[in-house]
């Protein structure tokens, strides 16, 4: 089956991301985009019942491409491994300007208490750069932002990429302000920060993926300040990636979208009730930039 007509509206999909397999659809043969999104989906592999890595398995996958973890990196004295959860992998090559590194960040894991603490702590505060960031989003970063930098300091030359999904896209973005990739794929994001933050980041490469309904990129509301960082590449409800499509097409494709999911999914045992929560799933996003060419 074509990843265009996969679509996942399984509860567990959304809440425990790392369970399933295929983190990389098309193998060794990753474009930017379609690395970020597995690396994206690959740091939810953690230890049950604990919230650290499972570094083993996150291992195994990685060299499957050609990759290997550099470093681990979480929110230091945190029980059992709570908190903020951060990965760099390394792809080396004889080419020194091909060698490059990914910078993935963990989204929110509901069952970490840390996590929605961090989502929640809605309040605009001046951040390092310009601007003002939501201070829970500055908070989680803040956890494993020492570490970061003094590991990415190590790394000069390399071509580097961050990403993240959910909460993790909202560290990456903020880490972007604190020391430029060459490009940012996030999948899933909230709005970070305000207009002045935004303003910030220009002339940062950027890819933003939007899942049709999903609810996480549409907070915290714009009524309290807060602005998205670049143009949305917004995935239909047919798995299609759109960029920046007209605001009629998306209210059109999204009153659609929540149609057809009450009918075709929503009443099934084990699935997600909502198409605005199910369309948050990491898996959503991994499938149909699997397909995008160019």
């Amino acid at each position: 089956m074509s990843p265009r007509a996969l679509y996942t509206a399984r509860e567990q999909d959304l809440l425990d991301p790392g369970v399933r397999e295929g983190f990389f659809p098309l193998g060794a043969t990753q474009s930017d985009k379609i690395l970020c999104a597995g690396m994206a989906r690959l740091v939810y592999c953690r230890k049950d019942p604990e919230f650290s890595f499972d570094q083993n398995r996150i291992r195994e996958n990685l060299l499957s491409i050609g990759c290997a973890p550099h470093k681990f990196l979480e929110s230091p004295g945190s029980a059992h491994g709570k908190g903020s959860h951060c990965l760099i992998a390394l792809r080396e090559d004889p080419h020194p300007a091909r060698r490059l590194a990914v910078v993935a960040f963990r989204g929110t894991d509901i069952k970490d208490g840390s996590n929605l603490r961090y989502d929640v702590d809605l309040e605009l505060e001046p951040w390092t750069g310009k601007g003002r960031v939501h201070r829970g989003f500055a908070t989680a970063l803040g956890q494993v932002q020492e570490g970061l930098l003094t590991a990415l300091d190590s790394l000069q030359g390399w071509r580097l990429l961050y990403t993240g999904h959910s909460l993790g896209a909202a560290m990456a973005t903020l880490l972007a302000g604190l020391k430029k990739p060459d490009a940012l794929f996030t999948f899933g994001s909230p709005r970070v920060g305000d207009a002045g933050f935004v303003a910030s980041l220009q002339g940062v490469t950027n890819f933003r993926f939007q899942d049709c309904c999903d609810l996480v990129t549409r907070v915290p509301p714009e009524e309290l300040g807060y602005q998205h960082f670049g143009q949305p590449h917004y995935i239909d409800r047919e798995r299609s990636v759109i960029l920046n499509p007209k605001e009629q097409f998306i209210s059109k494709d999204h009153r659609r979208a929540r149609f057809s999911f009450l009918f075709r999914y929503a009443w099934r045992p084990g699935n997600v009730r909502m198409r605005e929560l199910a369309d948050h799933a990491p898996m959503n996003y991994v499938w149909p930039v699997a397909e995008m060419r160019g």
